[in-house]
């Protein structure tokens, strides 16, 4: 496939080309030293800091993530979220939904997601800057909530992943990714219920025969099902489409060894254990084409 057939933000050139992957290069000494600093603040300050530490390791987090295409072109990640502006949300968010005996906490989760969304931002390869927005309302979510799980309730548990397709539905669709002056590059989440309940009911049935062990294949069968229906429309019109490439014996493989280490060792090797979690839940995703065929599209593979 050419590099520049398809772009992320509709401009060819001068931005990123497809398929493009997402490569995350943090080390487990660096995480060690994020979370060693950030528990021992958390416990000398009995809590306060909380925020702060949360905000500290989500820009830990962002400062090792990239997009980057064949050509080597890349966009850049970071949070920019502080501390003090998260104890205010935090703050607030906790004392309205006490006052309210609950109904505020709808709106309290909303805000906390477009806090944490909103605050990651990026540069394109010709200087463009990337922001994201969350355009929703607490009263969207409430009605969205209220809604599945009275079905589900009804259904003895049946709806359950028809409720689950239309929250990520929700909150794909209310996400929109502005690039500098460009335009607006949105997402659409395309997965249906139906076929959500076949992946649930084999997933769950094999994972009873075989005693918990197909666990972990299960985990990757969900986590493709969600990116691989998550469609992104460009500025130009282009039709993008996610991608996980995980397999569940690399799944397995890296949870089964990491927590046998981390037994072994007393702890020590969690901090690798948690960085091989993320190397695999990151650096399996890319954005690729969409092609003719499925329902879906067919993922154009590099």
């Amino acid at each position: 496939m050419a590099q520049d057939s398809a772009s992320i933000d509709g401009q060819q050139g001068g931005t990123l080309g497809v398929p493009c992957r997402f490569q995350f290069t943090g080390s487990a000494m660096e995480l060690f030293k994020e979370l060693f600093v950030g528990y021992l603040l958390t416990i000398i300050t009995l809590g306060i800091y909380t925020p702060w530490f949360i905000c500290r390791a989500q820009r830990w987090f962002w400062r090792n993530v990239s997009v980057r295409d064949d050509a080597g072109k890349e966009v850049k990640l970071q949070f920019v979220g502080t501390g003090g502006d998260l104890f205010g949300t935090f703050i607030v968010g906790c004392i309205l939904t006490l006052i309210t005996f609950g109904i505020y906490g709808f709106w309290f989760i909303v805000k906390l997601h477009k806090f944490f969304l909103e605050n990651i931002t990026g540069q394109t390869p010709d200087g463009q800057p990337v922001k994201l927005a969350f355009n929703a309302t607490g009263g969207e979510l409430f009605k969205e909530l209220f809604v599945g799980y009275l079905l589900t309730i009804i259904t003895l548990g049946i709806y359950s992943p028809w409720m689950i397709c239309s929250l990520q539905r929700f909150f794909s669709d209310k996400t929109k990714i502005h690039v500098g002056s460009s335009g607006q590059v949105s997402l659409r989440f395309l997965g249906t219920g139906g076929d959500l309940f076949v992946t649930f009911l084999v997933g769950y049935l094999l994972t009873c025969v075989t005693l918990g062990i197909y666990m972990f294949w299960f985990q990757v069968k969900i986590m493709k099902f969600i990116n691989e229906n998550t469609e992104i429309t460009t500025v130009s019109g282009n039709k993008l489409r996610l991608n996980f490439t995980g397999t569940g014996g690399e799944n397995a493989k890296i949870n089964i060894v990491g927590i046998l280490l981390t037994i072994l060792t007393l702890g020590l090797y969690s901090f690798r254990f948690m960085i091989r979690l993320i190397e695999f839940q990151t650096n399996h995703l890319e954005i690729t084409s969409e092609g003719p065929g499925t329902p879906g599209g067919t993922m154009v593979q590099p």
